[in-house]
């Protein structure tokens, strides 16, 4: 059915050293390209130190877009900055923990919790 998808965004707010990632919209192949523009973004800021991914509008992510997101975890671990995913929809974080593509430690229910796990 045409019309039915959600298009897919994300934004940045950025305060001292936190950068808030909000993903909106569902992650399915089509929006690989966006998401590889995502992670440049990201891994060209600047003084930061932590990073969330909140997704916040996010109900599908498909197998081809969770090596993308892996790749991402990793590269943002590497720059270094402590890192969270939060507000993942349950059955989709259930199925991310046990595949290993995302670390319990660094999982929240949601926004504020992560902001307050990274201080």
């Amino acid at each position: 059915m045409e019309g039915s998808q959600k298009s897919f965004f994300y934004t940045f707010n950025q305060q001292k050293g936190t950068l808030v990632v909000t993903l909106d919209g569902n992650l399915q192949s089509e929006v690989m390209p966006a998401l590889e523009a995502l992670k440049s973004e990201i891994l060209e800021k600047k003084d930061v130190t932590r990073v969330v991914l909140y997704f916040k509008e996010v109900g599908i992510i498909s197998a081809d877009v969770i090596s993308i997101l892996a790749q991402m975890q990793r590269e943002i671990r590497a720059m270094p900055a402590d890192l969270r995913l939060c507000s993942i929809e349950g059955k989709i974080k259930d199925k991310l923990v046990r595949m290993g593509v995302v670390r319990g430690l660094e999982l929240a229910e949601d926004l504020r919790s992560a902001l307050l796990s990274l201080n």
